[in-house]
């Protein structure tokens, strides 16, 4: 899935009005695994000075970078994290509203890598490192035409479009939904560009 999705589908899965200060973790918690990405893409193009095709059919695959990209999509890192929050939370209860927050980002960082587990084809992560180097192979991709990636782009978007209501309610600041209504707009132009290049 794209970024700006797991951000909006983290968020109306786990944010609270109640709750809006656990907004931020789940934003956070959402990028998280894509950070590296980003990283790894700029120093691609802007450093390495390369072009497209070799950063994403040969430069990603590189053995470093794809160790780097596993360790933010480890859901067993993920899962250490909550329990050393729930240990840190039972014995210090001064630290509860840490332990709260890490929770909550580590979850987010969960749900990202099991919407992200069954959409990609040969660009996928090592989901369960250091356990285990298993990566999945799905015969669906989320970006892919020759494996339906038309059909999960656009399934995307009008999930993301739903829970853009959702999330519209939770979020109190003016800026916030500003963010989200470009993010939508931002979308949309993907994907229509995505469907006119067929």
């Amino acid at each position: 899935m794209n970024t700006p999705s797991h951000v909006i589908l983290n968020l109306a899965i786990l944010g609270r009005r109640s709750r809006s200060r656990l907004n931020s973790p789940i934003f956070w918690g959402a990028l998280l695994p894509d950070l590296a990405m980003f990283g790894f893409y700029g120093w691609a193009k802007l450093i390495a000075n390369m072009d497209e095709t070799t950063i994403w059919r040969d430069a990603y695959y590189d053995p470093f970078w794809q160790d780097v990209f596993d360790v933010g999509n480890s859901i067993p890192l993920a899962l250490l994290v909550i329990a050393l929050a729930l240990l840190v939370r039972s014995r210090r209860p001064q630290w509860q509203t840490t332990s709260i927050v890490m929770i909550f980002l580590a979850s987010s960082v969960i749900l990202h890598c099991l919407a992200d587990l069954p959409l990609h084809v040969d660009d996928g992560h090592r989901h369960f490192w250091p356990l285990s180097n298993f990566r999945f192979e799905s015969p669906v991709s989320y970006w892919d035409p020759d494996h339906h990636g038309d059909i999960v782009a656009l399934g995307e978007f009008v999930l993301v479009l739903l829970a853009s209501g959702r999330v519209w309610q939770l979020l109190r600041s003016r800026w916030a939904r500003v963010l989200l209504i470009g993010s939508n707009i931002l979308m949309g132009l993907f994907y229509t560009s995505f469907y006119l290049r067929g």
